[in-house]
């Protein structure tokens, strides 16, 4: 018996010995975290710049974290004297000794904004967030740590210079999946977000005569990315010091066309329910051997005769506008007793151009992978496709 209880013993000193140096490991790492976080968002042109008063590590011997105090970023675009700063006390990350392969990040349920005309702030009655780890980046910094990860936010209210009301949100939730050296063939990225209860204040519908009760009652919206993408490469050059905001969207736009040109594809959704309508958006998008895009989308939404009733009876002025759109869009609409008037738009895009239901109504150029990586405004060389005609784009109402 007293063989037994001193090998027991001898088992628990061995474990607590191994996890008191893990537990001085992990909490390096975590505090490497935030460090890395911080220097990402850097800029050397200082578009952004992220400071923070002091990282500090855990005494409980159970559990590893690490956390940033006293939080300040801010955003200047280019060429702008418009500077944009958040403030939030602090953000954390944490390990459980009996969950080991769960990230807990300790996300702030006050953010403070300030911007040139004003200042907003935005609390949360509760909120939290975890990730998912792989085992074999806890020894190897090349691998990327995440597997996937979750996060809500409850009871959300925006106010404008901290006291006032102007929205409020009952849920947010957040899951995802990463798949890290993916294939062709292999999913590397999915997301879900779903948004419930977006609510303006009641001096605000009345004020204004909002419809619906000034609510949208649900938003969902999905992503998933196929192909050959490495995070953990891409992390690397992320975390490369003193990047320009230039600089760093030229690397993502190299990475972007590496993806494509080596197969890549995606797939996104949207669900909107706002009064009696519910809208449902999906598209599809991939590229062919020359990182040429093409892909199809899809677009419904029911009971608009009843939305538009509601909306010219708030504002009786859109009533002729509203009359307009609708002309423009009968091909489009269709009626029936169990989804009143229905919009069904089918797009495909492509080589062959810009089809809606099964109609041609624009060219789409092809895409300059090499000018728009080294436009010097990123994204301004990105061909629009033009409706036959004059250029003017009338041909496709």
């Amino acid at each position: 018996m007293r063989n037994v209880a001193r090998l027991s013993a001898s088992i628990v000193l061995v474990l607590a010995v191994a996890w008191g140096g893990l537990w001085w490991y992990v909490q390096d790492r975590l505090r490497d975290g935030l460090v890395n976080y911080a220097a990402r968002n850097n800029a050397a042109d200082g578009s952004s710049t992220l400071s923070y008063g002091s990282i500090t590590t855990g005494l409980n011997p159970l559990t590893a974290s690490a956390t940033m105090q006293n939080v300040r970023m801010t955003i200047q675009p280019l060429k702008s004297n418009t500077q944009l700063a958040a403030s939030y006390a602090q953000v954390g990350l944490s390990i459980d000794a009996f969950n080991p392969f769960v990230l807990h990040v300790l996300l702030p349920n006050r953010l403070d904004i300030s911007t040139p005309r004003g200042s907003i702030t935005v609390t949360s009655g509760s909120i939290a967030g975890n990730a998912k780890l792989d085992p074999r980046a806890l020894f190897d910094r090349q691998i990327y740590p995440l597997t996937g990860g979750n996060s809500s936010a409850q009871d959300v209210a925006v106010l404008a210079d901290g006291t006032i009301e102007i929205l409020h949100i009952d849920r947010i939730s957040v899951a995802e999946t990463v798949q890290d050296a993916t294939s062709s063939s292999q999913t590397a990225m999915t997301i879900q977000e779903a948004i419930d209860n977006i609510a303006l204040p009641n001096w605000v519908i009345s004020r204004w005569q909002v419809p619906f009760g000034g609510r949208i009652s649900h938003m969902q919206i999905g992503l998933t990315a196929s192909g050959p993408i490495d995070w953990s490469a891409l992390l690397q050059q992320l975390d490369m010091p003193q990047q320009s905001i230039q600089d760093r969207n030229k690397m993502l736009l190299q990475n972007l066309h590496g993806w494509a040109s080596q197969g890549g594809n995606a797939k996104a959704s949207l669900l909107l329910a706002i009064g009696p309508t519910t809208l449902n958006a999906g598209g599809t998008m991939a590229f062919d051997s020359n990182a040429q895009p093409g892909g199809t989308a899809d677009i419904t939404a029911d009971n608009l005769d009843s939305f538009t009733a509601a909306l010219t009876a708030a504002y009786p002025p859109l009533q002729q506008s509203i009359a307009g759109i609708e002309g423009r869009y009968s091909s489009y609409l269709s009626t029936s007793a169990a989804s009143g008037q229905t919009l069904n738009i089918h797009i495909a895009y492509g080589k062959d151009g810009v089809l809606v239901n099964g109609t041609k109504q624009a060219d789409m150029p092809p895409l300059d992978w090499n000018a728009l990586e080294n436009a010097s405004v990123p994204g301004a060389s990105l061909p629009i496709p033009q409706a036959p005609g004059d250029g003017s784009g009338a041909a496709s109402q």
